[in-house]
Parts: C-alpha cells; sequence; structure tokens
C-alpha cells in the first residue's frame, strides 16, 4: 500500500471511530425531561418545574402533572428515575460557574509557554518569554480548531520553533519532550488517584490499566537512559548505518541534555502540574454549572476521571478525542447526571478550552510567530556550539 493509501485508510478509520462512539454516547440523551413511575410502564415526556415531594411536572401537551416521589421508580443506586435532557440540563446551568470555569483556564496557556521557556533553556535556546506564551496559544488554537487534532499544534510549534533558532533538531526534539511531560505527569495523576481510592469504588476498575501503562512507560524511560544497555545491548553498529544516524544523536543528547538539567525538569513537571489542575478544576466547574452531583466529596472522582478523558483526547485518534472522550465521560460520570448533563459538560468543556484559546487565533492570523531579524540573529548558530551548558538557569 502506498503512502497516500496508508493516510487515507488511517483518516477513515479514525472518523469510523468518531462516529461510532458518538453513537454510542448519543443513546439516551433526550431533549425533553423524562420520569418512569413505579410501575415500570409508564413514562412521562415534559420538563420538570419543582422536583420538590409531590413533584410538579409539565407535560410536552402542556398539562401540569403533581407527581408524589413514592409513585417514581428507582434506579439501581436507589436514586428517583429522573432523566433530565438536554433542555433542563442547559436551563438549568449557572452562568456565573461558567464564567469561572473560563477564570481558571484562562492561565493554563501561560504556563505551558513558561514550561516551553525552561526546557528550551536546557538545550541553550533563549527564547523571549512572550515568544513561547505566542507559539503555545497558537499551537492551542490549532489543536482544538482544526480536524488534525494535537497533532496539529504541535507540528505548528516545532516547525515554527526552527525559525528561531539554528538548533532546529533540539527545538523540535523539545516539543515531543514537551508533550511526553504533560502526558507523563497525566498518567501519574491519574495512578495517584486510584491507588489511595476505595476498593468498592469505580477508580479502583480503572487502577490495573493505569499502573500497567504507567509501568510501561517508567520502564521505557528506565532502559532507554540506561548506560549497561545502552552500552551492552543497543544495536550501536546497525544504528550507525541508517542514513538518519546523526539526526538521531542529536534528538539522543536532546533527552540527556534534558535530564542532566534536573532542576529544569523538577520546575517543569511543577509546572505541569499545576496547569493541570487549573484545566481539571474547570471542567469540574462546568459540571457543578451544569447542576451535576459534583461536590467535595466526590472531587477527586471527577478529577480522576477527567485525568482519563485527558490521556485519551492525547492519544492517537479521533481529533482530540472526539467521540471517545465524550464516551469515556459517559460510562465515568454515569452515577452523577443523566446522559443529557453528561453530554452537557462534555461539550462545554470544549467550548471553554477552545474560548481561551482564541487568542491563538490572533497570533496565527497576524503571523506573530515569526521571530524578529534581531532576535535571529542574536541566537548562536548550530556550528558555534560545541556541547551543551550545564545551566540550570
Amino acid at each position: 500500500m502506498t503512502e497516500r493509501g496508508k493516510k487515507w485508510l488511517w483518516g477513515v478509520l479514525r472518523i469510523a471511530i468518531c462516529v461510532a462512539a458518538l453513537w454510542f454516547v448519543l443513546r439516551g440523551v433526550t431533549f425533553h425531561d423524562h420520569l418512569i413511575l413505579r410501575d415500570q410502564e409508564t413514562e412521562l415526556v415534559g420538563k420538570v418545574l419543582d422536583d420538590g415531594d409531590p413533584l410538579s411536572f409539565q407535560l410536552v401537551g402542556g398539562q401540569l402533572r403533581t407527581v408524589p416521589h413514592a409513585d417514581l421508580a428507582v434506579d439501581d443506586h436507589g436514586d428517583l428515575h429522573i432523566t433530565l435532557g438536554l433542555k433542563s440540563a442547559w436551563r438549568s446551568s449557572r452562568p456565573m460557574f461558567l464564567l469561572l470555569a473560563l477564570l481558571l483556564h484562562l492561565p493554563v496557556g501561560i504556563f505551558q509557554g513558561i514550561r516551553l521557556q525552561w526546557l528550551l533553556r536546557a538545550q541553550r535556546i533563549h527564547l523571549a518569554y512572550w515568544e513561547c506564551i505566542k507559539l503555545s496559544f497558537a499551537g492551542n488554537f490549532l489543536n482544538f480548531a482544526t480536524p488534525l487534532g494535537s497533532n496539529a499544534g504541535d507540528v505548528f510549534k516545532a516547525y515554527f520553533l526552527t525559525t528561531h533558532t539554528d538548533r532546529k533538531t533540539e527545538a523540535a526534539t523539545t516539543i515531543f519532550l514537551d508533550r511526553a511531560i504533560g502526558l507523563g505527569t497525566l498518567l501519574a495523576c491519574v495512578a495517584v488517584i486510584t491507588v489511595f481510592s476505595a476498593s468498592d469504588s469505580r477508580l479502583a476498575e480503572l487502577r490495573p490499566y493505569i499502573l500497567t501503562v504507567l509501568g510501561i512507560g517508567l520502564a521505557c524511560v528506565f532502559l532507554y537512559f540506561s548506560k549497561t544497555v545502552r552500552k551492552y545491548v543497543l544495536p550501536r553498529g546497525w544504528l550507525e548505518r541508517l542514513p538518519a544516524f546523526g539526526q538521531l544523536q542529536r534528538i539522543d543528547a536532546t533527552a540527556h541534555a534534558l535530564m542532566g538539567h534536573l532542576g529544569i525538569l523538577i520546575m517543569a513537571v511543577a509546572c505541569t502540574l499545576v496547569l493541570q489542575v487549573l484545566a481539571i478544576g474547570a471542567y469540574f466547574t462546568v459540571a457543578v454549572a451544569l447542576s451535576m452531583d459534583a461536590h467535595a466529596g466526590n472531587v477527586l472522582e471527577y478529577y480522576a476521571y477527567f485525568y482519563t478523558g485527558a490521556v485519551i483526547q492525547a492519544l492517537p485518534g479521533p481529533p482530540q478525542g472526539l467521540g471517545t472522550v465524550e464516551l469515556a465521560y459517559r460510562y465515568f460520570l454515569a452515577p452523577f447526571g443523566s446522559p443529557s448533563q453528561i453530554v452537557c459538560v462534555a461539550f462545554m468543556a470544549r467550548i471553554v478550552v477552545l474560548t481561551v484559546a482564541l487568542p491563538g487565533l490572533l497570533v496565527t492570523m497576524a503571523g506573530a510567530y515569526r521571530p524578529r531579524q534581531v532576535e535571529q540573529a542574536a541566537q548562536p548558530s548550530e556550528s558555534a556550539i560545541a556541547r551543551p551548558a550545564h545551566d540550570e538557569g
């Protein structure tokens, strides 16, 4: 199969996964509210006016009904079988909490710019903080606004970052390391939350999978940086015959340079934790705004589920995990709200992320990511750099 054919097949597969996942997600989602009476045969469709006892309900035809709680069926969790539709989910939302979600998520791009500047500093690439901020916001906008998904923003940042320096391989590799730190921190956070969760909680279902993936990742990192493995196991003779061996050496040196700056690496991980707490906190605030069962007692559960959604979003597949993320939310958040509420939360979370990424649209349209000639001339050339400096900066 040709390279073009493989890309076409992969694109079709991504769309198929997205459509299938969305179909599963939207099953059970209704526009109106639904009540199921205790006889399990009668279903009322309309709008909940007052959920007190007795419950006040307006049928689609306009008739008013009062239904005592004792006449309602209960679900598997012992809760009244009341399914809120999309209309009620939006009507009961609280705008101030939605605004708070936007404000919580707004600094995420700023912290991404700080992390990028630190990681570049480990490679002796000195880029102004404001330039890193612009690249981060532009990358975020392309991540969420283009059909290419999260790869679009990374490719954009990697390419235009190379226009700011002669150390192009190191600059592009830093974007990959930046993504690896973000994904690794996500997995570690989910693992910690699941390990300390109760054995009978829904989080326990995630524990073996998350710990397995995290263990494989840590083992790969250990083997990659192990001097013994590199000396006795790595097929260096075979690698040296590769036409791109010189580039591979520089990529390898970039990763080792970062490990040689533990201070920068620790600060980058700490910065990642802060921005992820802000982002997940914004998602939790959206759940509160849409009147889901979200409170201090289950906040860690929400964090673990939203963290899991973020991991799914970062993996290869449909753009931005469209469909697959919503499917994960439908499964994990089922005890906390109706299918319509969960779909609204997933949709609103994407709106929040896209809204705060809008400054990136101005950056891309204005070409503000391009380097100034003065700054470009000030960058040291690759030929003038003999070896990485040991600057903890």
